[in-house]
């Protein structure tokens, strides 16, 4: 039974307990692609409920209330994907749900749960800039990552040692804490940041690659944040100069790195270093790791094909994009609509991946581009940031990206182009230097953030122009909470009420929009409401009482049903 409090306004309810039926009375029954009805459980690899698009199910203008109760692993073998979504791509219109975890850039998603909460009606605002992390540093490493609720990001090189291996807070506007100097070792960088268990690690590196090899730079370690500008050493992860790559899987943190020793290192129980796998340094199959990620229950890695690993063995699992393999290289992975994409050097393709050692491209980020650095899914949508000309493009279906912004673009410039074939020479120096990056994407309250940088990392290379710099977008609206949700079950409720959406978590409010104009964002579209599965990922976890109302709920019809947990 149901107050008629709880069912005021009720436009599907499905309860997930033992059928996917319709409980409101309005007939919106859901159809079961794999669920397991008696449990809850949805196996994160193609499970969810559709349910048909109905007048009753379409959000218009209006306020509405999503409420759901989610249970989640603690230790993540894969993204925890989306809780539901009523959204068409093609238009950029509907409503989307989703938990996720920083991912960005070239390291791997943590083990937090971060609640994303958005709305878009093909509404894109203005690019604002959001500061220079580290002064001295024309780097910010592909490192932007949420903790706690903030956002914190990672820089490299600076003429003063003093400088190096920072790490920074960002408070808002264009101001940023300094979190001190990660170690004190010859390393210029921190390049992965990673939350895992509960703590914010970062990993100290010296990423030019112009000058690593001949360089007196020492190998990079893993440390562990413990508050103020404070850092605390966890060893030595493979003796390697340059770690790319980190990541949180199944309750153990993994660093790649190389190049002298190329793999994937794992730190074990008693805080060890053991080698997970170390890959030849010659042929197709080799791999100097640089982009990490989890994706149904296995670790990817490349560069520059892709390796994958169950927790007991790793397999190779293809080339992304195709040219030569000797050109090849995989700088980013991320997981979209429920399939891998890679993105890749030197034509700057984003490839999908297809099974065994099959991908298909889906297109170039920036008409020009040629090393794509970073991949991210926010509001609905994935985007990719590129080099030359440190590009952010939203990727529109098919083939298609849509350049959003250059942030180094001088008016006249062409930049020179990268060898397409092995007898090419390539970019001299100069020109080599002129290029910049976007070095990570991720999603913080409620927008998109992007970080640039040189090419290669050394201000002897290039000024601390736009280079170095964080920037933020907005495109539609979203709530999201930027520390973890935690493992087990959760009571989710996603509000939009007037001129704002809302977030909360068992009764708790975690996380508002900024203001909008109810009229611009009129939702209705003639897609399914899909219960488990939308723009990311196929839901990992268990879900129970899923509620649509019409209505933007008030707080005691929130505790009462967050008060009502599954057994």
């Amino acid at each position: 039974m149901q107050s008629h409090h709880s069912a005021e306004g009720l436009a599907g309810h499905w309860r997930l307990e033992g059928d996917c039926l319709d409980h409101s009375g309005r007939g919106n029954h859901g159809v079961n692609h794999g669920v397991d009805l008696d449990t809850g459980a949805f196996d994160g690899r193609g499970a969810y409920i559709e349910v048909p698009d109905s007048g009753s199910l379409r959000l218009g203008t209006g306020d509405f209330t999503l409420a759901a109760w989610i249970w989640t692993h603690k230790n993540p073998d894969g993204v925890v994907g989306d809780v539901a979504e009523k959204y068409d791509p093609d238009r950029r219109r509907g409503m989307t749900l989703a938990i996720g975890s920083s991912a960005g850039g070239y390291q791997g998603p943590g083990s937090d749960r971060h609640v994303h909460f958005g709305i878009d009606n093909a509404q894109v605002g203005q690019w604002q800039d959001c500061g220079r992390p580290n002064p001295a540093s024309n780097y910010v490493g592909n490192s932007l990552t949420v903790f706690d609720g903030k956002l914190y990001a990672a820089t490299s090189d600076a003429r003063d040692e003093a400088d190096w291996c920072k790490v920074y807070r960002y408070e808002g506007g264009q101001t940023w804490s300094d979190c001190g100097r990660v170690g004190s070792g010859k390393t210029t960088g921190v390049v992965p940041l990673v939350v895992h268990d509960g703590r914010l690690y970062a990993v100290t590196t010296t990423y030019d690659w112009t000058r690593v090899l001949t360089g007196d730079y020492e190998p990079g370690r893993l440390y562990r944040y413990v508050g103020g500008t404070r850092w605390e050493d966890c060893g030595e992860p493979g003796g390697n100069r340059t770690n790319n790559c980190a990541i949180s899987f199944r309750g153990r943190i993994y660093v790649g790195g190389g190049p002298l020793a190329p793999g994937v290192y794992v730190r074990d129980d008693d805080g060890r270093w053991q080698p997970s796998i170390r890959f030849d340094t010659q042929g197709p199959q080799r791999c100097f790791p640089h982009a990490m990620m989890r994706f149904h229950g296995r670790l990817y890695v490349g560069y520059p094909g892709i390796h994958a690993f169950d927790g007991q063995e790793w397999a190779f699992v293809g080339l992304p994009a195709g040219g030569p393999h000797e050109l090849l290289q995989t700088h980013s992975l991320h997981v979209h609509q429920g399939r891998l994409c890679a993105g890749t050097w030197p034509h700057g393709k984003v490839a999908v991946h297809l099974g065994g050692q099959e991908w298909v491209e889906i297109g170039r980020v920036g008409a020009d581009g040629t090393e794509v650095n970073a991949l991210v899914v926010y509001n609905g949508k994935l985007y990719g940031g590129s080099i030359p000309r440190a590009e952010v493009c939203r990727y529109d279906g098919g083939t298609t990206w849509t350049s959003l912004k250059r942030f180094y673009s001088p008016d006249g410039w062409t930049p020179a182009p990268p060898p397409m074939e092995l007898t090419d020479q390539g970019p001299t120096r100069e020109e080599l230097n002129e290029w910049s990056r976007v070095t990570s994407l991720t999603v913080h309250d409620g927008k998109l953030f992007a970080s640039t940088a040189s090419c290669t990392s050394s201000i002897l290379d290039a000024p601390c122009d736009v280079r170095g710099k964080v920037f933020c977008l907005e495109a539609g609206r979203c709530a999201s909470y930027g520390s973890d949700a935690g493992p087990g079950w959760k009571h989710l409720v996603a509000i939009r009420r007037g001129r704002r959406l809302e977030l909360y978590i068992d009764s708790k409010p975690v996380a508002m929009s900024s203001e909008f104009d109810p009229a611009a964002f009129d939702l209705t579209n003639n897609r399914p409401l899909r219960i488990g599965f939308g723009q990311t990922d196929y839901f990992h976890g268990k879900m129970r009482d899923v509620r649509l109302y019409s209505r933007a709920m008030a707080a005691d019809a929130i505790a009462g049903l967050a008060s009502m947990k599954p057994r």
